[in-house]
């Protein structure tokens, strides 16, 4: 089984792309192509679970634990289809290997899908991630089974305003502390730096992002929770906003013009993500920033380990679309 070439396929999220492989960890990762195809199989290396789409439908999941070839059936009109595969689970710490795509008998590659021209990155944790969304109580499964990034607010906003994205957003961490103070030397403000935010753990030299590659047009940052969380101590309030100030400061100069949404919610047991956040919006407009939104949101956190459920995402993401849409221009008149 060999790859396409690059020109023919469109990747939503951050890969690291090579002659032999794509490789990723974030959460809602996507490769999707034109193609006429009797059947559509991947050769796959990690540990994820994916979504299968034909056309924007779903069609089925697939689970990969180690290695193998996942085999889809094809239309059987002979016509050219659009075909996506979604990585629905997070690699924390990890990654998926694509080290192969064919088509079947007679199969052949159409042109690139188009990307829009709307372009939302989403920095986060769990909440963003869909974490355990699937579980229908705090106890309901594990997380690689009920996680799915695409039943996420941020997958659930990118697909409704039809925009390119990113989701980057690792579970468990915080911008300066993690939950739990686990694996304190990687936290979000470290992880940002890699094409796959699963790998430094394990890799010495891992892939450092190329900026270029992508520039957003509007930003949410949705952090923290994790840096109030839980079990103390927390994180430091003044590192914490000196660190979030260096963020948005850093994706000004990479991305002009970029717009953000700054997103917090209730925090146990001390409820202090929306005081400091809000803090930091308002130090953001004192000091002249005009590109910038801040929104306090409640969720109904039934699903797995005290997580949003899919109807919470729901409404998470109806309750931010119109600070999305206002911040990038795309709001009908």
């Amino acid at each position: 089984m060999s790859m396409p070439k690059e020109e023919s396929l469109l990747l939503q999220g951050r890969w690291s792309v090579s002659e032999e492989c794509l490789c990723a960890s974030a959460p809602a990762a996507s490769v999707s192509f034109n193609a006429t195809a009797s059947e559509v199989s991947f050769d796959i290396e990690g540990e994820a679970r994916f979504l299968f789409e034909i056309d924007g439908k779903a069609v089925k999941y697939e689970t990969v634990n180690d290695r193998r070839k996942l085999s889809f059936k094809a239309p059987k009109d002979k016509a050219s289809h659009t075909y996506r595969l979604v990585k629905v689970s997070e690699s924390n710490p990890g990654k998926i290997c694509i080290r192969g795509i064919e088509l079947g008998k007679g199969g052949s590659f159409g042109p690139k899908p188009k990307s829009w021209n709307r372009r939302i990155e989403f920095i986060g944790d769990s909440f963003t991630v869909g974490y355990g969304v699937e579980g229908k109580g705090p106890e309901d499964g594990t997380p690689f089974e009920k996680t799915n990034a695409s039943k996420s607010y941020a997958f659930l906003l990118a697909e409704g305003y039809k925009a390119d994205y990113q989701v980057n957003a690792v579970s468990g961490r915080g911008l300066v502390r993690n939950y739990a103070n686990i694996v304190p030397e990687w936290t979000l403000e470290n992880l940002y730096e890699y094409t796959m935010m699963g790998a430094p753990e394990q890799e010495k030299d891992a892939e450092r992002w190329n900026f270029e590659k992508f520039h957003p047009q509007v930003v949410v940052v949705f952090v923290g929770i994790n840096d109030f969380q839980g079990e103390p101590p927390y994180a430091d309030v003044g590192k914490f906003k000196e660190a979030y100030a260096k963020l948005l400061d850093k994706l000004r100069a990479l991305h002009p013009g970029v717009k953000f949404l700054l997103v917090a919610t209730k925090t146990w047991p001390n409820d202090d993500l929306g005081g400091v956040v809000e803090s930091i919006y308002n130090d953001q407009v004192a000091a002249g920033k005009n590109d910038i939104v801040y929104k306090f949101v409640y969720t109904e956190n039934t699903a797995l380990h005290g997580h949003p459920s899919e109807m919470s995402q729901k409404e998470l993401a109806n309750t931010l679309r119109p600070l999305v849409g206002r911040l990038g221009g795309w709001l009908s008149r």
